[in-house]
C-alpha cells in the first residue's frame, strides 16, 4: 500500500512504552518493516544478546521507547496497540507478514462504509459501471468481510442448451410420422375436430 492512502502522523507529544526485552528485540529485527509503515520510535536501552526463543521466557527486563510517530492510513492515525499487535505477529510469522492486522482493519473499514447500502438511489448508468467494475475485481461475489454478495441461481449455459433440445424436439414433432402429425392448438383445430366428432355420431 503506498501513496495518499498511507502517511506518517508525527504526535505532539512522544508517547512512553515499556516493553518486555522481547518486545524491544522484535523491534530491533524488524525495525526496517515497521519504520516503512510509520511507526518511528526511539529507544533508552540497548538490550544485548541474539532474539532466541528460549532467551525470551528467562528475560523480564523492560526497556523504555519512545513513540515519536504513528502511520496514517486512509485519514486513520494507528496507535501504540495497534504497533504491539504488529510486533506479535511479525514474532509468528518470523517476518513473513506484509500487511498489519490494523491495516486491514482500517481498509476493510473504509470499504464497508464507503458501499452502495440498501435504498440508495442509483442511475441505471451507474449500475451498469458498477457491474462493469465489479467484474474487474479478483472477490466478485463477497464483501470486504468475507459475506457473499450473489447467489447463483440459474446455469445459463445449461438453460440454453437445454432449451435448444426443446426446440429441436418440437421442430421434430412438426413432421408427420406414418401419417400422424402434431398439429398446434388452435380454434380452427378446435372446430374441425368437433365437426369431425358430430360426423361420427350421427353416423
Amino acid at each position: 500500500m503506498s501513496g495518499e492512502g498511507r502517511s506518517i502522523h508525527y504526535l505532539d507529544l512522544e508517547q512512553e512504552l515499556l516493553l518486555p526485552e522481547i518486545g524491544l528485540q522484535l523491534l530491533q529485527n524488524y525495525g526496517e518493516q515497521i519504520k516503512r509503515w510509520g511507526w518511528i520510535c526511539s529507544s533508552h536501552v540497548q538490550c544485548s544478546g541474539p532474539f532466541t526463543k528460549n532467551l525470551n521466557l528467562l528475560k523480564k527486563q523492560s526497556c523504555r521507547i519512545d513513540l515519536l510517530a504513528v502511520p496514517c492510513i486512509l485519514g486513520i492515525n494507528l496507535t501504540d496497540k495497534d504497533l504491539l499487535e504488529y510486533l506479535e505477529q511479525l514474532a509468528d510469522t518470523d517476518g513473513t507478514s506484509t500487511l498489519p492486522p490494523s491495516v486491514i482493519h482500517v481498509l476493510n473499514f473504509k470499504a464497508c462504509r464507503g458501499a452502495i447500502m440498501f435504498g440508495d438511489a442509483l442511475l441505471p448508468s451507474e449500475c451498469s459501471l458498477i457491474v462493469e467494475e465489479l467484474k474487474k475485481t479478483s472477490l466478485c461475489f463477497q464483501c470486504a468481510h468475507g459475506r457473499p454478495t450473489t447467489a447463483p441461481l440459474v446455469n445459463t449455459v445449461e438453460l440454453h442448451k437445454h432449451l435448444a433440445k426443446l426446440e429441436t424436439s418440437a421442430e421434430s414433432r412438426s413432421e408427420a410420422w406414418h401419417g400422424l402429425q402434431r398439429h398446434i392448438p388452435s380454434l380452427e383445430r378446435a372446430r374441425e375436430r368437433l365437426s369431425s366428432a358430430k360426423r361420427f355420431h350421427n353416423g
